[in-house]
């Protein structure tokens, strides 16, 4: 029965390490995820303001 008892413990082990592997995974994706649409929204702002000075340069004139 002690070695039912022992391979039990390492299979509760491993299931526990591969669940907290998992969720390790899971949230490592999730921050990518974050740091690309986060990325994207800071380029779309900052094409958004160029344009926009651009916008004023053109309507104000150039030798301005």
């Amino acid at each position: 029965m002690s070695n039912f008892s022992e391979t039990l413990t390492e299979v509760k082990t491993d299931i526990l390490h591969a669940s907290i592997s998992l969720e390790n995974e899971k949230k490592e994706r999730n921050q990518k995820e974050d740091s690309v649409r986060m990325l994207k929204a800071r380029r779309a702002i900052e094409k958004h303001l160029e344009e926009k000075r651009l916008n004023h340069a053109i309507s104000n004139g150039w030798d301005e």
